[in-house]
């Protein structure tokens, strides 16, 4: 019976912390530091002391004695936050406790003074001042994150599969959807794509694909001041794995999505039907040596068909959807098996098929008591087939894809004494990509303007042939090695970190971008009459081959300037070398006075400060005592992003020499005659080259293409800064208000040195837009530009200079609400409001990159506009509730208002070569065949289009000017884990919807009102069509796209359908978050109460003791510890009458709580209990007690004298982090 009193005591204890912490600190990662003094009755050191330190969560012990100061340290590297702790020395009493690290701890300071005298054991309750660890994994002071655990996620309908999804539930990010060629990436502050990091133990990870049962927590961090974070200055994910620990332990799960689960209003389409997939995981962990030798291996396989979107596939309900009429299908099909090409040369039938696998295995060796050491292997495969291939495009366009990465980690974390600190950690990595066409011919595409049968033109462009993308080959060997020294001076009120990274990355990219070359056709009767207008082709694909040295060194201090304040500052020195630079071009340098062989190497300083402060004072309704009043928390930084490496292998593959990459543009007459049957049977037939043409400046064929680095470029950087407030509302609720300011500098753009400076003439019906080339050099046919007449040196193409002088700014504000109601709902709202400006938003090299920034004449024209990743509100929210502990409903909802977008023109028309010119918006009442049309799209068109458009007719539109629809999405998920067959709730069954909003959509409006609730909705930005070009007149003719930023029921073709998922997950192991909250109910098994449980005895009086007795020792009573020290205080008899009346008030008072607290639970019995209503019952007993206890402390200040105060041991006065041991009377 005692040792069922023993056992019950610590669980009450455990379930008590766990409910007073904060519900997103949780779990602890990385390297947590137990820390503190010993000393004797008089204050003297007492060294040799024994420390115990025992990890709840790996069930490992560490022991260390204190030093000559009565010091000691213990490190534990991914000890799990949650420790007892005992203390001992020779002819003195021990002494233990438990510690607890909250989220945002540092350390965990326990400084204890060991009397002679005989006393009872205690437990006590110590919370260490709020600060991290380790700067890679936790969060600093002024730090804006939000952490995930596998088991949290588990429970959400969210797809586990890419860490970088997890940025969708937080507020202020964008998340970028993945397609066909590029992975899914977020945007921060209104940052590109690669402004962002990811790492996995501390270090750099570059895919975000990880088993998930390998995952211990991932941290999505938005705003961070500590200068041991770096090489980013957009936002971070940080993920740990899991080790193995003394108790065998570990999960497995098997999630299933069947097309036949699914709903559409569509079966026989294939943008309408759902996928079928399999994802199979399992982890496993345990000891190979106790307390010595721990293993965790993993796995995941993910097996995906989706059906093959593409013209031959399309239903005619599709293809009216795409813009495209089926009559003008059928013309083309004919057209192209008439010019030698089989529309079924690759068979259209059969699925696409992506699998993916991934596999993880860690080991961690404890060395000794100050020294760990841990292993980590990792493994990832991909493939996909077909890939790349376009819904207006023919099977035979696609490609294969496969990829493949590893990596092997090794970490040493070592205790130097009781003040120093060492963490090294090394990954070498390499990661291969393999992209090849299904067929080595050249690129056909085609223009394509169809009557609809609702009215108006609908132009698109079809596309057959070979793939211009592929073939894509990269690969790409990496060594990061970090090393972090940190110093505990003094009485541990600092942390000083000095620390240094350093990352060596070699990589080899064949980017074979149009190696087989693209016929552009501008119409059907064009392909038939096998009419090109414009041929063009990248000859010598380089192999770009670089290498990088980044570099940093980092000092910084994390300092507890009070109970209240705590603060990080320091600097960050960080560069980067290029020991592999580009060769000298001499004829660059003499024409354009520039090197082709200089990478500026960059060294740079950036500063960091960041404040967490808690304000004092009652912030719960109602006047219930509890939480502090507020918690501000800001600051502000300078960040930088290394170098991209697209952008340094764009210089290495474009140097201008004979062996550089080169461009062959032919227009007009210049064009070769397309004869794609002898393509089909020798590829090297190809043409390489122009026929005879006219024009002013005939281009030397090949023509190459040059980018180098400006004189001074510098990495991008961004200076950001933050202002948080957080006030708790009730004991369990909390609302958030964050303001947030980012201005990017250095960002990356391109100009072309080599376009004329002066256009050659203006385009009148265009409000003067230049054209840099003559009206000779463009073809009145087709309205094709010639590229050559605008090169100053015509022996050259492009000429790009990548400069470093573009900047971005973003202002933010989230408003949110969280935690948990008194009837268990856990849920976390958000809102935000958000302006992100920039000059440039994409994140693209070269050519590309030059052609990939919207102008309205003059490329070298640099405007400020808003950014691509502007969204200018956004809600997100999660709810979970739980009926049972069996059965629990969790829901995750998102609204975002549009994305921006820029009317565009389907080809190049000022001569620059890009096909990146701003639309002209025409006077629907300017009488031409422009006019007429842009009447007719303004009748048609949405209210959000109309008005975008009517705002700036007789004007080039503006970047970014218009905008899309509101994106939303809902789903649910049920989770159910029964109790029976002795499974003990470790068998999770879940039913997920995916899409659910469709359903919804569909159920109340049917499927042809159906609103569009749900879906990606992607409006086309191409409103102009290049037809021909009037020389006399000095204009382009053009074809209007009357669906120019449609998104209705008719003209949206993605429509993923509602669908039904089955998952389930079983739990290996102790699971010691619910072990405690039942045991605090003395819950058995099944979840039924178990007769004298609770109390360790039979009877109710002996329950209501041994219940009051536990829920004491977690509280201390100030006033009777200063009654305890009266002498060495030299207390007057009236300030111990009136300390005696203080502690037997509140006595009372806590006595009243834990009565409270004991008939709410007797009066729950034996029924199932949830773990989230007994939280929301637990806590704010317990916070109301500590509020009580803080509130005998200001009487106690009150009673003493000055001097006495400060005589008081620290135990005393700070009873909020040292739980003293109370034995309340009468």
């Amino acid at each position: 019976m005692a040792g069922l009193r023993s056992r019950g005591a610590w669980l009450l204890a455990a379930a008590l912390c766990a409910a007073a912490a904060r519900l997103d600190a949780q779990i602890g990662l990385s390297t947590d530091i137990i820390t503190g003094t010993v000393t004797d009755e008089s204050g003297a050191p007492l060294a040799g002391a024994v420390v115990e330190v025992f990890s709840l969560e790996t069930q490992v012990t560490r022991t260390v004695r204190t030093d000559a100061r009565g010091r000691y340290t213990v490190v534990f590297p991914d000890g799990g936050g949650q420790y007892r702790v005992r203390i001992r020395y020779l002819g003195k009493q021990p002494q233990e406790t438990l510690l607890q690290r909250f989220a945002d701890e540092d350390r965990l300071v326990w400084d204890v003074r060991l009397t002679s005298a005989p006393v009872i054991l205690e437990e006590f309750t110590v919370r260490a001042p709020p600060r991290p660890v380790r700067a890679p994994d936790l969060p600093t002071p002024g730090s804006t994150e939000r952490l995930f655990t596998t088991e949290m996620l588990t429970r959400l309908p969210v797809d586990l599969e890419d860490l970088s999804l997890l940025a969708s539930l937080v507020p202020g990010t964008v998340v970028v959807p993945e397609s066909d060629s590029t992975p899914a990436g977020f945007s921060v502050a209104g940052l590109r794509l690669d402004a962002n990091s990811i790492t996995l133990d501390g270090l750099t990870f570059s895919s975000g694909s990880v088993p998930q049962e390998a995952v211990r927590a991932t941290r999505v961090v938005t705003s961070t001041y500590d200068v041991a974070r770096g090489q980013f200055s957009g936002g971070l994910i940080a993920s740990t794995t899991r080790s193995g620990t003394n108790v065998v332990q570990g999960s497995s799960g098997y999630s299933l999505r069947d097309e036949d689960l699914a709903i559409t209003d569509d079966p026989d389409s294939p943008f309408s039907r759902g996928f079928t997939q399999h994802v199979f995981s399992g982890g496993l962990g345990g000891p190979l040596v106790k307390d010595r030798l721990f293993v965790f291996g993993s796995a995941q396989a993910r097996l995906r068909t989706d059906a093959q979107q593409h013209l031959l596939s399309a239903t005619a309900s599709d293809l009216l959807r795409l813009g495209l009429h089926p009559d003008s299908l059928n013309r083309f099909l004919e057209a192209v098996e008439t010019a030698g090409v089989p529309p079924t040369i690759v068979s259209p039938e059969g699925n696409r098929d992506s699998d993916n696998f991934s596999g993880l295995v860690r080991l961690d060796y404890l060395v000794n008591h100050s020294h760990t050491l841990t292993l980590r292997g990792d493994l990832r495969k991909t493939s996909q087939e077909p890939a790349r291939l376009a819904p207006l495009a023919l099977p035979q366009t696609g490609g294969l894809a496969n990829s493949s990465a590893q990596g092997v980690m090794a970490a040493l974390t070592s205790r130097l004494g009781a003040s120093l600190i060492s963490e090294f950690r090394a990954y070498v990595s390499s990661e291969s990509q393999d992209s090849r066409p299904l067929l080595d011919l050249p690129a056909g595409r085609v223009q394509v303007a169809s009557e609809l049968p609702e009215g108006g033109v609908g132009v698109s462009t079809v596309s057959f042939g070979g793939n211009a993308a592929l073939p894509y080959r990269s690969d790409k060997d990496a060594l990061e090695a970090v090393q972090e020294i940190s110093w505990l001076p003094g009485t541990g009120r600092h942390r000083i970190k000095l620390g240094a990274l350093l990352r060596a990355e070699r990589s080899s990219e064949l980017i074979s971008n149009n190696v087989n070359g693209t016929f552009f056709y501008n119409s059907l009767a064009d392909l038939e009459q096998g009419r090109a207008a414009v041929f063009r082709r990248t000859l010598l694909p380089a192999d770009r081959a670089a290498k990088r040295l980044d570099y940093a060194v980092y000092l910084g201090d994390v300092w507890r300037a009070s109970r209240s304040l705590q603060l990080t500052y320091g600097l960050r020195f960080e560069g980067a070398t290029y020991p592999d630079p580009p060769p000298f071009n001499p004829e660059i340098s003499a024409l354009f006075g520039r090197r082709t062989d200089r990478i500026p190497p960059e060294i740079h300083l950036s500063p960091r400060i960041g404040f967490t402060w808690t304000i004092p004072g009652s912030g719960v309704r109602g006047g219930l005592p509890g939480q502090p009043g507020w918690i501000v928390r800001g600051g502000v930084g300078e960040f930088r992003s290394p170098l991209p490496s697209g952008l340094l292998s764009a210089v290495h593959a474009a140097t201008g020499l004979a062996a550089s990459e080169a461009q062959v543009v032919c227009v007009g007459g210049e064009v070769p005659q397309p004869r794609w049957e002898e393509y089909l049977r020798d590829p090297s037939s190809v043409p390489s080259g122009c026929v005879s043409g006219g024009g002013t400046a005939p281009l030397r064929q090949p023509a190459p293409n040059v980018t180098l680095f400006a004189g001074d470029f510098a990495a991008p950087r961004a200076w950001r800064a933050s202002l948080g407030f957080q006030r708790f509302l009730t004991s369990l609720l909390r609302l958030s208000v964050d303001f947030n300011y980012a201005r990017g500098v250095s960002q990356y753009g391109f100009r072309d040195l080599n376009l004329r400076a002066t256009p050659y003439f203006n385009l009148p019906a265009e409000a003067g837009r230049p054209v840099y080339v003559a009206p000779s050099d463009i073809a009145p046919v087709t309205g094709a530009v010639r590229f050559a007449g605008s090169r100053v040196h015509p022996e050259f193409g492009h000429v790009l200079e990548a400069a470093s002088d573009l900047g971005s700014e973003s202002k933010q504000l989230s408003v949110s609400l969280g935690g948990v109601t008194r009837r268990g709902v856990v849920l976390q709202l958000s809102y935000t409001w958000s302006q992100s400006r920039d000059q440039f938003s994409a994140s693209r090299f070269g050519a590309s990159g030059f052609g990939a920034l919207p102008v309205a004449g003059d490329p070298a024209v640099r405007e400020w506009a808003f950014s691509d990743f502007d969204r200018r509100h956004s809600v997100v929210g999660t709810l979970s509730y739980g009926f049972s502990p069996a059965l629990e409903l969790t829901a995750i909802g998102r609204f975002v208002s549009g994305a921006p977008f820029t009317p565009m023109v389907g080809s190049d028309i000022n001569g620059d070569g890009a096909r990146n010119d701003r639309a002209f918006i025409f006077d629907p009442a300017s009488g031409t065949a422009e006019g007429a049309a842009m009447a007719r799209l303004l009748e048609s068109a949405p209210s959000r289009i109309r008005e975008c458009l009517s705002s700036q007719i007789g004007m080039i539109a503006g970047r970014n000017s218009c905008r899309g629809p509101w994106q939303s999405s809902f789903d649910l998920q049920l989770n159910y884990r029964p109790g029976v067959l002795g499974l003990g709730r470790r068998l999770q069954i879940s039913v997920v919807t995916v899409n659910l909003l469709r359903g919804i959509d569909e159920l109340l409006h049917g499927a042809e009102g159906a609103r569009g609730w749900g879906l990606a909705l992607r409006p086309d930005p191409m409103l102009l069509y290049v037809t021909g070009f009037d020389p006399v007149e000095r204009r382009f003719v053009y074809a209007v796209n009357e669906r120019f930023g449609a998104t209705g029921s008719g003209a949206n073709v993605f429509r993923a359908p509602f669908q039904i998922g089955i998952q389930a997950r079983f739990t290996i192991g102790p699971d010691r978050t619910r072990a405690a909250l039942d045991g605090l109910r003395g819950f058995g098994p099944r979840g039924g109460m178990r007769p004298g449980a609770l109390a360790g005895g039979p009877t109710p009086a002996a329950a209501r003791g041994e219940f009051l007795s536990r829920f004491y020792a977690l509280l201390p009573n100030p006033p009777r510890a200063v009654l305890e020290l009266r002498d060495s205080l030299g207390l007057t008899g009236e300030q111990v009458s009136a300390l005696q009346a203080l502690a037997d008030t509140l006595s009372r008072r806590i006595e009243s709580l834990g009565d409270s607290l004991f008939a709410a639970l007797e009066r729950r019995g034996g029924r199932d209990q949830n773990p989230g209503e007994l939280l929301a019952l637990v806590r704010p007993q317990f916070e109301a007690g500590r509020e009580q206890v803080r509130w005998s402390l200001e009487r106690i200040r009150e009673i003493l004298t000055l001097e006495q105060w400060n005589r008081l041991p620290d135990r005393i006065r700070n009873p909020t982090n040292r739980a003293g041991r109370p034995r309340p009377e009468g």
